[in-house]
């Protein structure tokens, strides 16, 4: 008995137009393409290949696309895709580009297949997504079909980063929409995400004075010693009961150990729950002040991606895409992830929000990533049953 995330085949051909098996050889060539393309944050050239790259497969598939340059990061991507009924909003499609993974990564971890598994780096976190999403569009159109609404496909170059050079484009495409539909990796058992908690990342500063730790120590002032008191003042802010966690994640200062540091970093994680706490640990963290008078501290938030919350309207697309499942032979679940995406700010932008759609798999940011095989057609059926029906 296959796994029930795998679905019915009989349900699956009717949906893709082609046995489940020849989908995920569609899937898997059209994966190798560009996970070959290696596609590390920053890197503006080798980010804005794999943007014609998929600028050229979405063309094939009837979309209009924009390229809209991010100096420095890489090339944000909008296709547009025209609906069955004029006049309704679209449906978007939100996805990124960009990988952890450093060039080289391929050379010592090279796509490939390993008993089902599908590896390579960014193969799960999120060209597999991408992969499946396009698939869900190609299937669409061999039937001679489109999706009922007009369709926004959003491709993003900084998701990794913080989305800075691309929170503009979210924020427009998500105002406008009428659902969003993220394919990243789904939930361990299979099950979408109809929530994921908030993160904010602060870098806390500290600067003090230098002297010679033996001979005057007393004309320094320890940017290390000042950080340590910071770090046991911010602790605190984290509240179990309202899902607000904090962590240190990194701390660097200091020039030889028998030197008073004149300098000290360090890098906080803050995983949020409710919305409202975001502004409660921000107002905090600002507020921060220096024990050692001969010391300043500064803080600055470097990310900020407010929580995906379940709301009516999430609960609303859940529903639809657990329809959909059903009639492909799936149990499709639900559930929160603990960490954040473009998602976030699209639906901080208004939008209702149906993220997780993406195959099954793990090993994110690690070098056994990896998405399984036998998943791909469902997750291109779930999608493209989605875009003809929403």
């Amino acid at each position: 008995m296959p796994p029930t995330w795998t679905g019915e085949p009989a349900a699956l051909e009717r949906r893709l137009g082609a046995a489940p098996a020849e989908v995920a050889e569609r899937v898997l060539a059209r994966l190798r393409r560009y996970v070959e393309v290696e596609t590390p944050s920053r890197d503006e050239a080798r980010l804005g290949a794999l943007a014609e790259l998929l600028a050229a497969d979405l063309e094939a598939l009837g979309a209009r696309v924009e390229r809209q340059p991010a100096p420095a990061l890489g090339v944000n991507l909008l296709a547009h895709v025209k609906g069955r009924e004029d006049g309704l909003e679209p449906v978007v499609i939100l996805a990124h580009l960009d990988t952890v993974h450093p060039v080289g990564t391929l050379a010592r971890m090279p796509f490939r297949l390993d008993e089902g598994a599908v590896r390579g780096p960014g193969v799960y976190d999120m060209k597999g997504g991408v992969a499946v999403a396009l698939e869900a569009l190609a299937a669409l159109r061999a039937a001679g079909s489109a999706p009922r609404r007009p369709l926004l496909m959003a491709l993003t170059c900084d998701e990794e980063i913080g989305s800075h050079g691309s929170e503009a484009l979210i924020a427009d495409v998500a105002g406008r929409a009428a659902a969003v539909l993220v394919p990243e990796p789904c939930l361990e058992d299979g099950g979408v995400k109809t929530a994921r908690k908030g993160v904010a990342t602060y870098r806390l500063d500290v600067t003090g004075s230098a002297a010679h730790a033996g001979h005057e120590p007393q004309q320094g002032a320890s940017a290390i010693h000042e950080l340590a008191h910071q770090i046991l003042a911010l602790l605190p802010l984290a509240d179990g009961e309202r899902g607000t966690r904090v962590n240190v994640g990194t701390v660097q200062g200091g020039s030889a150990s028998n030197v008073v540091a004149a300098r000290a970093e360090a890098l906080v994680d803050v995983r949020l729950q409710e919305p409202g706490e975001g502004g409660r640990v921000a107002a905090a963290m600002a507020a921060l002040e220096p024990r050692d008078p001969g010391t300043s501290v500064r803080t600055v938030r470097q990310e900020n991606r407010p929580p995906l919350v379940r709301t009516d309207a999430v609960v609303a697309l859940y529903d639809q895409a657990r329809e959909v499942a059903r009639d492909l032979g799936v149990a499709l679940t639900e559930g929160r992830s603990g960490g954040g995406s473009d998602g976030s700010l699209a639906a901080a932008a208004g939008a209702a929000v149906l993220d997780g759609l993406g195959p099954l798999g793990g090993g994110a940011h690690a070098d056994s990533e990896h998405v399984v095989l036998a998943d791909l057609p469902f997750r291109a059926a779930l999608m493209a049953g989605l875009l003809d029906r929403l």
